[in-house]
């Protein structure tokens, strides 16, 4: 299946290398404040293929990237987001979705692993699902939400680095995730809730991960037919 955003990200990140190491810190800080400002995934690589494009020509000016966004990369970025298409609800929910399975079959390979450790052995015996093992999933998904949300309100501010009370709230943020996590293990994994063979939620989890992608691709292709 074609897929011209993957396209447009591999041409930008070949044509990415031949930025002096400054510049390709300060567009990734750009790509990624863009970002937490819910922007087309399509329009962001655009943007990023023109600053790529302006920021070798301005080289041979005996400029970089720094003069070109006149030193404050928020505000240069603030206005060329205001020519671009805003991600649509269902935009965020599939390229969400795609992140949100990633974590799902990593927990998922988590609990099998765990289940070998114990000396058991998921391709002979069904694996065990316990209140713990979801408790302790629905914490890391919902703490992994809170934690993009947090880091992309503090990309948003004028400082380039987070402060230490930010530093802090991150760190008490992680803190509770693990611990709940870790308490939903400790406390719950004794209420069982049913067992299941080890390649029913891998079925589950690839078909969903490939609907979601498909859906995506097919969503990124039309709004760059459109741009």
């Amino acid at each position: 299946m074609e897929n011209l955003l993957s396209s447009l990200k591999r041409e930008n990140k070949e044509r990415e290398r031949r930025l002096n190491v400054g510049d390709r810190k300060l567009l990734s800080d750009m790509v990624g404040y863009m970002k937490t400002r819910k922007i087309c995934d399509y329009d962001v690589e655009q943007v990023r293929k023109t600053i790529i494009r302006n920021t070798l020509r301005s080289y041979g000016k005996r400029k970089n990237l720094e003069i070109l966004s006149g030193g404050d990369y928020r505000e240069y970025c603030n206005k060329l987001c205001e020519n671009m298409r805003h991600a649509s609800a269902r935009e965020l929910v599939l390229s969400r979705g795609v992140t949100i399975i990633y974590a799902l079959a990593l927990m998922y390979l988590v609990r099998l692993i765990d289940t070998l450790i114990a000396g058991g052995n998921f391709f002979k015996n069904p694996v065990e699902i316990n209140l713990g093992y979801l408790t302790a999933t629905a914490a890391i998904l919902l703490g992994t939400v809170f934690i993009y949300l947090y880091v992309s309100g503090i990309l948003k501010t004028k400082t380039n680095r987070m402060t230490n009370p930010q530093m802090m709230g991150l760190i008490v943020l992680i803190a509770v995730i693990v611990i709940a996590a870790y308490g939903g293990v400790y406390f719950l994994s004794d209420i069982h809730l049913f067992d299941i063979r080890w390649w029913i939620p891998v079925i589950i989890i690839g078909a969903l991960w490939l609907l979601f992608k498909i859906l995506y691709i097919q969503y990124e292709n039309q709004m760059a037919k459109e741009a």
